[in-house]
């Protein structure tokens, strides 16, 4: 079965990563990095560098990472996708950045955006909306590492056309309802579980029942969390053949436009 992992975050050109416990399973290469992810079953992957912010220069940090991204899929080929970065607070630069990418790059995805390295309330901005209507005129799609449905729904009803990703939701059992019920009828809004609770038993039915297969995109957070464990999650869910399709590669297909 074809399997694509949209949420997973190359190291930096440096060599750091964000496994967070690589005196105990360390990850010292490219190699490495994919050769775990196939063994979990991973056919293809997608997903952009996170790093916490290094001193005061913002767009050096989004750069750096980008640029990290790009060259990791230059050593990987067909089976990494970059995703890319934006820097919201310089949305002619971000926009400009974007074009060239999309041109000449092949990118195809945003984010995660990573909320550590960004001001929340930059999601809404006036730059935030340049980019939005940039991106949703390519037709890419963004994720967003975000909790506050204040924001995601300004977002998906000021851009109809942009199909937003929404990643990492700590889904609590006492919130799961609230967060299905507010994700159901957006038409342009994904989810993409968190994968530290897409082993609990019979939550990942019960959300793709509640919203439908067609709006849960797979995502394991890999080398954060653990690639083999996300994928086993949703195997082993009660989905059928064609709702594990959907999940597993066919809606990554459709919101990137992957053949």
């Amino acid at each position: 079965m074809e399997i694509i992992d949209s949420h997973i975050h190359p190291p930096l050109s440096d060599g750091s990563n964000y496994n967070w416990f690589p005196e105990s399973l360390a990850i010292t290469s490219s190699i490495e990095f994919v050769s775990y992810l196939k063994e979990a079953g991973i056919t293809k992957c997608c997903g952009a560098v996170i790093a916490r912010p290094k001193g005061d220069d913002y767009s050096a940090n989004i750069a750096r990472m980008n640029q990290s991204a790009l060259e990791f899929g230059h050593k990987l080929g067909d089976f990494y996708m970059p995703g890319f970065q934006l820097d919201l607070t310089d949305p002619d630069k971000a926009c400009s950045d974007l074009d060239y990418y999309y041109h000449k790059e092949g990118v195809r995805w945003i984010g995660e955006m990573f909320m550590q390295s960004l001001n929340q309330n930059a999601l809404i901005s006036a730059g935030a909306f340049e980019v939005y209507d940039l991106t949703q005129s390519l037709g890419i799609p963004v994720s967003i590492h975000n909790s506050r449905m204040n924001i995601i729904s300004q977002i998906c009803n000021g851009f109809p056309h942009l199909n937003v990703v929404l990643s990492h939701v700590e889904m609590s059992q006492g919130d799961l309802m609230a967060w299905l019920d507010f994700v159901r009828p957006i038409t342009n809004l994904y989810i993409d579980p968190a994968s530290n609770i897409t082993s609990r038993f019979g939550l990942i039915k019960k959300v793709v029942s509640e919203v439908g297969a067609h709006k849960v995109v797979f995502g394991s957070g890999f080398p954060i969390r653990c690639a083999k464990t996300a994928v086993a999650s949703y195997l082993g869910s009660g989905l059928n053949d064609l709702q594990l399709e959907s999940v597993l590669s066919l809606n990554f297909k459709q919101l990137t436009g992957l053949n």
